[in-house]
């Protein structure tokens, strides 16, 4: 066993479920402010026929015994590796497990930082001959401390240096998507080498979008008084000028990158993420 000192374990092993945290229509009802999807947004999404079924060390996946001592490798991350909000099938260690002879591990944590996600690297190299190492870092404020996973301040150079001392060796590196970064940490990410997907932001980038994919908040936020409203826009109304540009057409939504909880990435940009780790991994 690799996590059973850690809290995450108590409430992920062994359990199965139709629904797990904010990939549940409970959770949207209980925390509006903070879901990033509605009721409707959530039942509306088209991949819906799957569950949550974790193993008896905690993870996402079969069982792990019968590959202790065994080569394989490895997956790490937190929830954007589990792939909350749609099926294992789905996640990048899912597709990247396809190029490979040998098993590979799922060892996503559901609210894991990069100090979690070491230990558990510097764990599972003691119990599995571990051949290749990949992993998606996660969010810079987090900690473990007590066996519980925290949050400390957001200082920017604190977590920067805190994340080098957690940052793998041998391992093929990415990140999170660019929704979840400041412009503070995509610079640190870009000068670290450390890929992580940019989506179009600007209306004038991707006039041709499904406007469905809309960020209602920020469109209403930016609207100005002679622009069409939400509603007609979405309808076929000509943009505003001031909508094309870069001051005022960031309102477009990143759902179409993401999974029914409409925060974590769906099957096409864990396919993105698995494409460029495989690539990295050709390339040496």
């Amino acid at each position: 066993m690799l996590i059973t000192d850690l809290d995450c374990y108590k409430s992920s092993t062994n359990y199965k479920s139709k629904y797990s945290g904010m990939d549940s229509p409970q959770w949207i009802i209980n925390n509006p402010n903070e879901s990033m999807c509605t009721l409707e947004e959530f039942y509306a999404y088209p991949v819906q026929n799957f569950d949550y079924t974790y193993n008896k060390w905690g993870f996402r996946g079969p069982d792990y015994s019968q590959y202790i001592g065994q080569p394989v490798n490895i997956c790490l991350g937190d929830s954007f590796t589990v792939n909350l909000g749609g099926p294992i099938s789905h996640s990048w260690p899912s597709q990247i497990a396809k190029n490979f002879p040998i098993p590979t591990l799922n060892l996503g944590m559901d609210g894991a930082g990069n100090d979690a996600i070491y230990l558990l690297y510097i764990r599972a190299c003691d119990l599995f001959d571990v051949q290749f190492i990949f992993v998606m870092y996660s969010y810079l404020h987090r900690r473990l401390q007590d066996g519980k996973f925290i949050q400390s301040p957001d200082d920017d150079n604190e977590n920067f240096d805190y994340f080098y001392k957690h940052r793998l060796p041998n391992a093929i590196e990415c990140t999170l998507p660019e929704w979840n970064w400041t412009e503070t940490e995509k610079h640190f990410f870009e000068e670290e080498d450390i890929y992580y997907l940019k989506i179009p932001s600007h209306f004038a980038e991707y006039k041709n979008i499904d406007r469905n994919y809309i960020n209602e908040k920020n469109y209403n936020y930016l609207r100005g008084s002679d622009w069409p409203t939400l509603e007609q826009f979405k309808n076929g109304a000509d943009p505003h000028p001031d909508m094309l540009c870069k001051k005022y057409g960031t309102f477009l939504s990143n759902k179409l990158y993401t999974n029914r909880d409409g925060h974590h990435n769906n099957y096409d940009t864990n396919k993105k993420y698995a494409n460029y780790l495989y690539e990295r991994f050709e390339n040496g």
